[in-house]
C-alpha cells in the first residue's frame, strides 16, 4: 500500500512538473503561472510565477496521493488508469478552481478561462494516469 501511494507521490509530482510547463508556455513569459497563484489569492506582482509554478507541484504531489490510493487496488489496466488520471484531473479543477477559485476569490470565468485552466489539468490526469501505469507495470 506504501508503495502505491509513493509511486502515486512520484507519478503526481512528474505530471505536476509537466503540466506547470505547459502553463508556462503561454503568451508571455509564464504568465499563466500568476492565473494559478490567483486561485488561493496569492497572486503578487514579484512572486506570482513562482508560487504558481510550486502551487502545482504541491498539488499535483496531493493528487497524485490521492490518485495511488485509489488506483493502487487495482491491476494495472491502462483505459482504467488513464480514465480514472482524467477524473483526477477533473476533481482538481472542480475543488480548486471551481470551488476556492470562485467561491472563495471570485475568480470570473468565462468559456476561454474554463478551457485555458481545464484542458492542462485534463493532461495532468493522462499523465498520471500514463505515468502510474508504466510504473507499475514495470514493477509487477
Amino acid at each position: 500500500m506504501m508503495r502505491t501511494i509513493r509511486q502515486g507521490l512520484l507519478a503526481g509530482l512528474l505530471a505536476g512538473l509537466l503540466t506547470a510547463l505547459l502553463f508556462v508556455v503561454d503568451y508571455g513569459p509564464a504568465n499563466s503561472l500568476h492565473g494559478v497563484a490567483h486561485w488561493f489569492g496569492l497572486d503578487s506582482q514579484g512572486a506570482g510565477k513562482l508560487v504558481g509554478f510550486l502551487l502545482i507541484l504541491f498539488l499535483g504531489g496531493v493528487f497524485g496521493i490521492l490518485f495511488g490510493t485509489v488506483a493502487g487496488r487495482w491491476q494495472p489496466a491502462l483505459g482504467r488508469w488513464l480514465l480514472t488520471g482524467l477524473v483526477t484531473g477533473a476533481i482538481w479543477w472542480a475543488l480548486v478552481v471551481l470551488l476556492i477559485g470562485t467561491g472563495i476569490n471570485h475568480v470570473g470565468l468565462s468559456f476561454g478561462s474554463v478551457l485555458y485552466s481545464l484542458v492542462p489539468l485534463l493532461v495532468y490526469g493522462l499523465l498520471l494516469g500514463s505515468f502510474s501505469y508504466q510504473w507499475r507495470w514495470q514493477n509487477a
